[in-house]
């Protein structure tokens, strides 16, 4: 089986020590590794004096560091091409060194520069806003990051947390996993399968035993050839959730934070799929909406990864904003008590499905970005974050 570089990190990660303060140097290593590509105080002081310098001043930098910037120029044309806002612009070329220019001055990614409306934004109104690079700073600092390989890893953290998911689950990994395979297809014909190291709804299927081209047993061994997954029942959604999307399992992203007084839940908001789609996240074209964390109502319009906006689904047709959740408070409590019983992991999110059985975990997220709640709320959270930083528990 050949191994991608989420599982080699995992392992390798997972064998950390934690002696001698070994595991705080390599995680102050990992957060200073963030800024290796990033421009240096008095370049990006210079750029945001004399903007026609940005070009001159990146372009080196581009060239250096071509393969780790790779996924971003790639999701900038990706955004370029298809997003309503820039796709019939014909100022591209100024698009692209400003949007590589927030990569590499503030660590935003570009469709936090979509999401964000950076464009339209002067240097102080920027730093307003919680970069790609401040999320892992803020992870790294509070997250140890041997314990994260158990949430990094699908797999066992659906064995950890397992009382929260309320449903049946396998993980297959090997060959002689298929008598466990074989009883749980036969109890649970349709499945949905989960790469374990896997993002964004990326991975994800609904499959049907009963409809695979292969017979069962070379349909798993065809499986586990490549990689290790995660088996679940699949959910069925109450129909208080089904009315945003039918053909989705319409989930709610509920952000943890540990504190000094407790667990917190500062940031909340409803993922809803298109029709067809069997997966709700943004990355995959779902629609994403803000949640009032104390009440539980949706209290923005929802938006997707190109920045279009939404006053209600467009199929459904359901009005977003005022829209009640329904037992909210039994959601909240659920991520409340199952986030303290993490050692030294103080920054999860949650992402939950409402079924007959009340609330259900779909999956846990070690960090989780903080892109979604900054779109939906239109304004930043970086003096926020910096505050709760203060009254949670550091790991270096």
């Amino acid at each position: 089986m050949k191994l991608d570089k989420k599982r080699i990190c995992y392992i390798l990660r997972s064998r950390y020590p934690k002696i001698f303060g070994i595991r705080k140097g390599l995680q102050r290593l990992k957060i200073k590794r963030l800024y290796r590509c990033c421009l240096s105080a008095k370049e990006v002081e210079e750029c945001e004096k004399n903007p026609s310098k940005k070009a001159e001043i990146i372009t080196p930098y581009l060239s250096k560091w071509k393969r780790y910037l790779k996924p971003s120029i790639e999701e900038m044309e990706d955004i370029l091409e298809n997003s309503p806002i820039y796709k019939d612009r014909e100022d591209k070329d100024y698009l692209r060194t400003d949007m590589l220019f927030c990569r590499l001055a503030y660590g935003f990614i570009p469709s936090e520069y979509a999401g964000f409306e950076l464009e339209n934004k002067t240097p102080e109104q920027r730093r307003e806003f919680a970069s790609d690079i401040d999320m892992n700073v803020f992870g790294y600092s509070v997250n140890d990051i041997k314990e994260l390989q158990s949430i990094l890893d699908k797999g066992d953290g659906y064995l950890r947390f397992s009382n929260y998911f309320k449903r049946d689950a396998i993980v297959i990994k090997n060959k002689g996993d298929y008598a466990r395979f074989h009883e749980f297809v036969k109890k649970h014909p349709i499945f949905v399968k989960k790469v374990v190291f896997s993002s964004m709804g990326k991975g994800v299927e609904l499959v049907n035993i009963n409809e695979i081209s292969e017979n069962e047993k070379d349909y798993f061994e065809k499986l586990v050839s490549t990689g290790k997954y995660l088996l679940e029942e699949k959910v069925c959604q109450h129909e208080e959730m089904a009315k945003f999307n039918k053909s989705s399992v319409n989930t709610i992203r509920c952000i943890t934070f540990k504190t000094d007084k407790g667990v917190e839940t500062p940031y909340a908001f409803m993922r809803a799929g298109r029709n067809g789609s069997f997966v709700d996240n943004a990355g995959a074209g779902g629609i994403v909406v803000g949640v009032d964390t104390k009440t539980g109502i949706l209290n923005t319009d929802g938006y997707d990864e190109y920045g279009s906006h939404y006053f209600c689904h467009p199929e459904t047709k359901v009005v977003f904003k005022g829209s009640q959740i329904p037992k909210w408070e039994e959601l909240t409590s659920l991520c409340k008590e199952a986030a303290v019983t993490v050692k030294d992991i103080s920054y999860l999110s949650w992402d939950l499905a409402y079924t007959e059985k009340g609330w259900v975990v779909i999956e846990v997220n070690e960090v989780g970005q903080f892109i979604i709640p900054q779109i939906v709320m239109k304004r930043g959270i970086k003096r926020e974050l910096e505050k709760s930083l203060n009254r949670m528990k550091k790991v270096i």
